[in-house]
């Protein structure tokens, strides 16, 4: 699995000794290129370059009765209906822990009418309501309004003017800031960036947006198409009520419409990034990544953690197969810690997903072995059969995958094993 670095612009303007500081990191009608500070963050989901999450269903849930829908990878914040609103929260049971960084990539996708409305909106909130938590419609952007949500902080992008709530912004421009929610009718913007006139959010297209929680500094920050910013939270307990908050995407339309929708794409929460590598070698050792009906494969994983400053945690783990590969004849397995510490693992709690991994250190690294044949009627030539290894920290998911050729014997040896790592929600 891949570690993917990403930068965050730092500079800071102190807008007053007892005020929260926050970062206008360009200006805003002009796109720039920021130097970035290297931290390393988890990518969440690779296959060949690409990938998303399977199904956000583990960590993520919408809320009731309202505008937002989920089909496994794929959240439907507001349909292109008018008058929508909807929201989509992380897990109530694992909050997120301020106190360590946050990391998230989501691909958000506005709509395609230029002159439609209203936003899209990512929060970080400890409302008593929980995932049920919600705003108004229209240019509430089910963030604000009456039903406002409390001790948040957003990140809005903003696809309508309102003449009253948006006050400091330019007339008839579209824009993206970070906003303490409220039932105020006028909205003020931190962080603030407009778009040039004749730009919009929805263009049709879908567009990568990045958020970090900077814990050391108590630092919001987003990335969108070159457009960045940051607010620096003075007091956890005045903005949040606490130091644990769930998060999500809230969206609206009013009495003008979009198909609003977005992909989660990487997550790293709580200090906690597993890496999972796996590998398969046939076990003759002369096939050059092809095995034949009825040979037995070896498959070796790695879990590890690459973060330092990450609190115990377990993790369950499992393993599904192609079907061209006999589970029954699972064997061999070994599973060992970094520490020295063996453990005994059954076939039945390996196919099953419960193998319980003990991370009581942060930089503890776990090797999996174990044997498994392929099915002796296995076809058809040139099938690539994947193993997948999956494991779950507090109901977010993270999986490597890998594949072997099934080959006829007497075929010519051609190197056909392919790797690819995805985390999954």
């Amino acid at each position: 699995m891949n570690i993917k670095k990403i930068g965050i612009a730092t500079t800071a303007l102190l807008l007053c000794a007892n005020l929260p500081m926050q970062t206008h990191a360009m200006a805003a009608e002009s796109k720039q290129v920021y130097a970035t500070k290297a931290e390393s963050k988890l990518k969440s989901s690779q296959a060949e370059g690409q990938g998303s999450f399977s199904d956000v269903t583990d960590y993520f849930s919408v809320v009731p009765g309202k505008s937002s829908s989920i089909d496994k990878n794929n959240v439907i914040i507001t349909p292109d209906a008018n008058q929508q609103v909807g929201g989509l929260w992380s897990d109530p049971v694992n909050k997120v822990d301020l106190t360590k960084n946050f990391h998230l990539e989501a691909n958000l996708y506005m709509g395609a009418n230029a002159n439609g409305a209203d936003g899209m909106a990512f929060v970080m909130q400890n409302d008593s309501r929980g995932n049920s938590a919600l705003g108004q419609a229209g240019g509430g952007l089910g963030v604000y309004g009456p039903s406002f949500i409390h001790n948040a902080l957003a990140v809005e992008f903003d696809t309508y003017y309102n003449q009253d709530m948006d006050r400091d912004v330019v007339p008839n421009r579209e824009h993206m800031a970070i906003t303490i929610p409220s039932a105020d009718t006028s909205i003020t913007h931190r962080a603030l960036n407009i778009l040039p006139e004749g730009v919009h959010f929805a263009d049709g297209m879908e567009h990568q947006v990045i958020f970090d929680w900077d814990a050391a500094t108590k630092t919001l920050s987003y990335s969108y198409q070159g457009y960045t910013g940051s607010y620096q939270v003075q007091d956890l307990q005045a903005a949040f009520g606490g130091s644990e908050v769930i998060f999500g995407f809230t969206g609206s339309t009013g009495s003008e419409k979009n198909l609003q929708k977005l992909t989660i794409t990487e997550l790293q929460i709580n200090g906690i990034s597993p890496k999972l590598e796996l590998e398969i070698n046939d076990k003759k050792g002369n096939n050059n990544g092809k095995a034949e009906p009825s040979e037995t494969v070896s498959v070796k994983n790695t879990i590890s953690n690459t973060t330092d400053d990450a609190t115990a945690f377990k993790m369950e783990y499992g393993v599904d197969m192609d079907a061209l590969f006999d589970a029954d004849t699972v064997s061999n397995i070994v599973l060992t810690r970094n520490d020295g510490q063996t453990y005994t693992v059954t076939k039945e709690q390996l196919l099953s997903h419960q193998v319980e991994l003990p991370f009581d250190s942060p930089t503890n690294t776990f090797t999996l072995t174990y044997d498994v044949q392929v099915k002796a009627d296995a076809s058809p030539k040139g099938t690539m059969m994947n193993v997948s290894g999956i494991g779950k920290v507090n109901g977010v998911k993270y999986t490597s995958e890998n594949s072997i050729t099934l080959a006829i014997p007497g075929d010519s040896p051609v190197i056909t094993a392919s790797d690819k790592t995805l985390k999954k929600g």
